[in-house]
């Protein structure tokens, strides 16, 4: 019982497992903020590339 109170002791005194918790949040912050980028512009890159399609077929 004794080891096994040292080995919780050691694990919470541990960086590792907050760091890799940091560098997963931080992964997904950039990854939400991509996604609602994306879906910000994605109405502006259709315009422009209807745009485009309109004025080549015009030509």
């Amino acid at each position: 019982m004794n080891y096994i109170n040292r080995l919780m002791i050691r694990v919470r005194e541990s960086k590792k497992g907050q760091t890799m918790t940091e560098y997963v949040l931080i992964i997904a912050a950039i990854a939400v903020a991509g996604y609602i980028a994306y879906e910000g512009l994605e109405g502006g890159i259709n315009t422009i590339i209807t745009n485009v399609t309109a004025t080549l077929k015009a030509a």
